[in-house]
């Protein structure tokens, strides 16, 4: 069933892929980085691409507010229930992408206790979803998306945003 889902995954992306080709609309999403009270970041594992491990994110709905979209993010994708507040906005990363444009709102927040995440088995994106030590990102079984590594470096060391993903 795994596999079935990790295809069904990848001609769905390829069929997104080439609508936004021709489409070329103005994205807008998040990504949050969720941190527990011992340090360790929530990553969740896509079933395909050139980096699959990523934090949480995706699209904004119309009419969602960022906050909203981010918390409602990190539920689909980890199963955890969290509230992401306008307060938790790290910064807004513009990426100029050659099929089309991307705004990414980037909420950062840390978690009173610790949760478990339980990602649903039948998620046609996410393969798996963990609480990782920012020391051990970089010896996972693939590699993290670069973007998603600076914004957890920049978080975790209490650094200003980078201009750039």
């Amino acid at each position: 069933m795994q596999r079935f889902l990790g295809i069904a995954y990848i001609v769905a992306r390829w069929a997104r892929d080439a609508v936004w080709a021709v489409q070329r609309p103005h994205l807008r999403g998040v990504r949050v980085v969720v941190t527990d009270p011992h340090g360790a970041v929530l990553v969740v594992r896509h079933r395909a691409g050139p980096h699959p491990w990523v934090i949480p994110g995706g699209g904004i709905d119309a009419g969602e507010a960022g906050h909203v979209a981010a918390s409602r993010e990190i539920f689909e994708e980890s199963g955890l229930v969290v509230t992401i507040t306008a307060n938790d906005l790290y910064g807004r990363f513009t990426e100029a992408h050659p099929h089309h444009p991307c705004t990414t709102d980037v909420y950062a927040i840390t978690l009173a206790q610790v949760l478990i995440p339980q990602p649903s088995p039948w998620s046609l994106e996410i393969a798996a979803a963990r609480f990782v030590p920012t020391a051990q990102l970089t010896s996972l079984d693939d590699t993290v998306e670069p973007g998603c590594l600076r914004r957890i470096t920049e978080v975790c060391a209490a650094q200003p945003a980078a201009t750039r993903w």
